[in-house]
């Protein structure tokens, strides 16, 4: 029989096996959140992210730069409103004001820029005239029904719009239509991160 070990020992052996954190480890858990903070600050206008950033060095620097970036490039999204349009517009500032390769990080802005726009202009036509395809095709689709002789809940053929099959479908066709968008958008959010 072997030898039993009490919860102490196992722990100590377990504790042996795990590697110690390094200093950039702990540089990184320490400076990225400080970069969020700066990046939460500077969307609410409290502060020169540039002038910030100059105050730290080495790794820290890279790891702020990096907080901030990250923070910020999570917040641009598809324009749904004009409160999105203009956080997508401090955003990409933000970002670009703390790279060091300008002309580089511009070009890709100017990228998601072209992406964001031809979504808000090209893209409410689309969603709009694809909307009212499926309404007009799930109308055809009652009335036929309807026809059979299938029962329909009250008031439905007047309010095709409040069916649950139709909101599901139209939920479906609007997530694959913005999925285009949202990957290109992705790309141009990893070419940025990529930028010094």
């Amino acid at each position: 029989m072997g030898e039993i070990k009490s919860a102490l020992e196992i722990a100590m052996e377990k504790l042996k096996d795990i590697e110690e954190v390094t200093e950039e480890e702990k540089a990184r858990w320490k400076y990225l959140p400080a970069g969020e903070k700066l990046g939460a600050a500077y969307l609410k206008g409290n502060v020169d992210l540039k002038a910030e950033l100059q105050q730290y060095s080495g790794k820290a620097g890279e790891y702020v730069a990096k907080g901030i970036e990250n923070l910020l490039s999570s917040l641009i999204t598809l324009p749904e409103n004009e409160a999105a349009k203009r956080t997508n517009e401090t955003a990409m500032e933000g970002i670009k004001s703390i790279k060091e390769d300008k002309e580089a990080a511009e070009a890709v802005i100017s990228q998601m820029v072209q992406i964001l726009t031809h979504y808000a202009d090209q893209g409410e036509k689309q969603r709009r005239s694809a909307y009212d395809q499926l309404k007009q095709q799930y109308s055809q689709y009652l009335q036929k029904a309807m026809q059979q002789g299938m029962e329909m809940p009250p008031g439905l053929s007047n309010d095709i719009e409040k069916h649950p099959r139709f909101q599901e479908e139209w939920r479906k066709r609007k997530n694959e239509f913005e999925a285009r968008y949202v990957e290109s958008l992705a790309q141009m959010k990893q070419a940025l991160s990529q930028i010094k």
